[in-house]
């Protein structure tokens, strides 16, 4: 895997991930493109990120990520991006027509990276989730386009 060159990620790497014992987002790949046979089943956390060189623009700052998710339940970041992908390519007509995170990546389109939680974490991929969402939004005063607004 390429290393995704967003500043804010890499923040989340060491501000959030790394000192909760977590891995660093890795395993990208194209939301759209590509389905790569290893995604793991494990629990853990993932991020969707719009491709190409334009980021969004945030109130403070510039992104390309677009969204934050967990995988706590059965079959892990494997079950949950294969949902979010299935809608992606159904198209705005489905169940959720005009989720953000979904509008981003069929536009711009977009990659996927993952984080697995160690095997003992007593913060879970729901805490951590809640606490990638919060440290995005003290650096951007906003929360990603696809998690919701809250400036």
């Amino acid at each position: 895997m390429t290393e995704h060159p967003d500043a804010t990620l890499q923040r989340l790497n060491a501000e959030v991930l790394e000192p909760h014992g977590w891995q660093p987002f890795g395993g990208m790949f194209d939301m759209i493109e590509e389905w790569p046979a290893r995604i793991p089943t494990e629990r853990g956390v993932y991020a969707f990120l719009i491709s190409g060189d334009e980021p969004i623009t945030y109130p403070v700052g510039e992104s390309s990520i677009v969204y934050f998710g967990k995988a706590a339940q059965q079959r892990g970041v494997r079950g949950r991006v294969s949902q979010h992908r299935g809608m992606i390519l159904r198209g705005p007509f489905d169940r959720w027509p005009g989720h953000a995170a979904y509008e981003w990546l069929m536009a711009r389109g977009g990659v996927c990276v993952y984080s697995l939680a160690p095997d003992h974490d007593p913060f879970g991929s729901e805490g951590m989730e809640r606490e990638l969402i919060k440290t995005f939004q003290r650096l951007h005063r906003t929360r990603p386009v696809g998690n919701g607004t809250a400036a």
